[in-house]
């Protein structure tokens, strides 16, 4: 079931109520970027000097450092224009906060998310991060002047280091998967289970030795999955509508 708030968020935004509550959204985001804390600061301004001149149509990639360590995504989908906009650290309050002044002025035809690992990590209980994200989707979505960006999500990934969360990982991964499936132009990518072993338990060979960051071989399970994606639901013609 989708928590109430996101639900009432999806029906009013698919009704007529849906400009006002996009513009209300964009609105949030630009407020929490201003109050947020200035930890992010400098890393944000590097992001911004780096991608002053984006092509058009971008794929975003947009989240915490499971992204912005990723130094051949570039590399890697080289086919397509793609812009990692990963900061390490961030929590979904933070993407909220950066996303009208980081994603929305690339104008993405679509955005890859990473993001809920640290909110879950600190505490946070999966219907309040599945909040967060709706957020995020809908100042992704609702705040975009031209044609709305596709949009897909990369599940939160079981880590060693964070085994005893993994209850709570499941269940905000199942409540975006389910909110996903209801939303035209989306896709769901299940990194969680492509990261378990036979006994359904993180793969330690797949991750540094921090337990919580993926290795080499992580990232090809990773580059795998959204190349999947890539090929079935956002084919290279699509990026240049």
């Amino acid at each position: 079931m989708l928590t109430l708030n996101c639900l009432k968020r999806s029906l009013l935004l698919g009704g007529k109520a849906g400009g006002l509550f996009g513009v209300f959204f964009f609105l949030a985001g630009s407020v929490l970027a201003q109050e947020a804390t200035n930890r992010f600061e400098n890393e944000i301004e590097r992001l911004e000097a780096k991608i002053f001149d984006p092509p058009p149509g971008p794929i975003v990639f947009y989240g915490s450092s499971s992204f912005r360590l990723w130094k051949s995504l570039e590399q890697d989908f080289r086919s397509y224009e793609v812009l990692n906009c990963g900061f390490g650290g961030a929590c979904l309050t933070d993407c909220v906060a950066f996303a009208p002044r980081l994603v929305l002025p690339l104008k993405p035809s679509a955005v890859v998310i990473y993001a809920g690992d640290n909110d879950l990590a600190l505490g946070t209980s999966a219907e309040q991060a599945f909040d967060s994200f709706c957020q995020l989707f809908h100042i992704l979505r609702d705040g975009s002047a031209d044609k709305p960006p596709f949009i897909a999500f990369v599940s939160v990934k079981a880590c060693p280091a964070r085994i005893r969360f993994l209850a709570n990982i499941q269940r905000y991964n199942t409540l975006v998967r389910e909110f996903m499936s209801q939303q035209p132009r989306c896709d769901f990518i299940d990194l969680y289970s492509d990261l378990l072993g036979p006994d359904k338990k993180p793969l330690i060979s797949l991750f540094q030795g921090d337990q919580i960051h993926l290795n080499t071989d992580g990232y090809q399970i990773l580059r795998r999955d959204i190349a999947q994606f890539l090929r079935d639901d956002f084919p290279k013609s699509l990026a240049t509508q």
